[in-house]
């Protein structure tokens, strides 16, 4: 699938500033944050593509080669840690863009599965169809509290940290 005029890229010196001031805008809060979302991925700890239109970044995928959450670190499988397309540039395929990029970025790393995390509640609507039509996976730990699973009977705020853990078979 193709978005005329949009051209994926790793992020490295060339693109990093305009990077930067992408993830300021839509992602992160200021400057600093944009910054230490990248700093790993400098020194081999992740990658990151962007989606570039025009010269401008329009979106964003982060993967961390080794994942915080046990589950998904103890397995050697990493994490997708951000995904993120500018408003003007939503339904317009550059998600499905950027993750097509990122899980061949890993299948050529020899990596054979794939996690990522998704929101539980309505904003999150089009990325869980997303990655349900991708073949992502819960991996079978239910709702999530950031890295702990949700209990019977427990009583949570939909918010953010909110989440459930998927993985991709990338050999499939």
């Amino acid at each position: 699938m193709g978005i005329p005029d949009v051209i994926i890229e790793l992020v490295g010196d060339n693109n990093f500033e305009r990077t930067v001031q992408f993830l300021i805008e839509w992602v992160s809060d200021g400057e600093a944050a944009a910054r230490e979302r990248l700093a790993d991925h400098t020194d081999g700890g992740g990658a990151s593509l962007i989606a570039v239109r025009n010269h401008g970044v329009i979106g964003i995928v982060t993967i961390r080669w080794q994942s915080n959450y046990p589950g998904f670190r103890d397995h050697g499988i990493p994490l997708v840690h951000q995904l993120a397309v500018a408003e003007p540039s939503g339904r317009l395929g550059v998600a499905t863009l950027l993750m097509d990029a990122a899980e061949d970025l890993a299948r050529g790393r020899g990596i054979a599965i794939l996690g990522i995390t998704v929101g539980l509640f309505d904003k999150y609507g089009p990325a869980q169809r997303l990655y349900a039509q991708r073949g992502y996976v819960p991996d079978g730990r239910g709702a999530c509290r950031g890295q702990v699973p949700l209990s019977d009977g427990a009583r949570v705020i939909m918010d953010d940290d909110l989440i459930i853990w998927l993985t991709k078979d990338l050999h499939d």
